[in-house]
């Protein structure tokens, strides 16, 4: 099982404010991305190694091989940051059997019908519906864009979409 394990949706994945601040903060020794369509990509693959630091591992998976995984070993015995491009990826997970305790909410890009919700975090009504249900199945999920901001919760959803419960 996982030393520690921290849980983050931002759909850049790799980038550098995950690298020099997030890693560092959680001390994580081991990157896993869970996401179906980038881990049918070669090329997004090998991005996503190259951006990470060489002193940290990195897993790209799709949901079903993480749950996988997870029935195993609970991702290894290191401590690891677990990210996510997008909410939906994280419902097919919790289908599988898995679920986690917290979730901390990043970046989202706010395109396809995404409305911002939370500085630079967007959803649509779909994906804030999703959010809320994972929440109701006891999942503590809230907006951090940088881990020196002070977490905050999901009622900013209901200023842009009251109908989500």
């Amino acid at each position: 099982m996982a030393k520690r394990l921290a849980v983050r949706v931002d759909d850049r994945l790799i980038h550098g404010q995950v690298v020099t601040q997030w890693v560092k903060v959680f001390k994580a020794q081991k990157i896993v991305v869970i996401d179906d369509t980038v881990a049918k990509d070669k090329m997004q693959k090998n991005i996503l190694k190259f951006a990470a630091p060489s002193d940290i591992k990195v897993s790209i998976l799709s949901v079903e091989k993480a749950a996988e995984v997870w029935e195993k070993n609970k991702f290894g015995n290191l401590s690891v940051f677990v990210l996510f491009k997008d909410v939906k990826q994280i419902a097919k997970l919790k289908e599988k059997g898995v679920s986690f305790d917290e979730i901390t909410l990043g970046n989202m890009s706010i395109v396809n019908g995404r409305k911002q919700i939370y500085k630079s975090t967007g959803f649509t009504e779909e994906e804030a519906q999703v959010l809320f249900d994972l929440q109701k199945d006891g999942m503590h999920i809230f907006f951090q864009t940088q881990p020196t901001d002070k977490k905050e919760s999901l009622d900013a959803i209901w200023k842009v979409f009251p109908n989500v419960h």
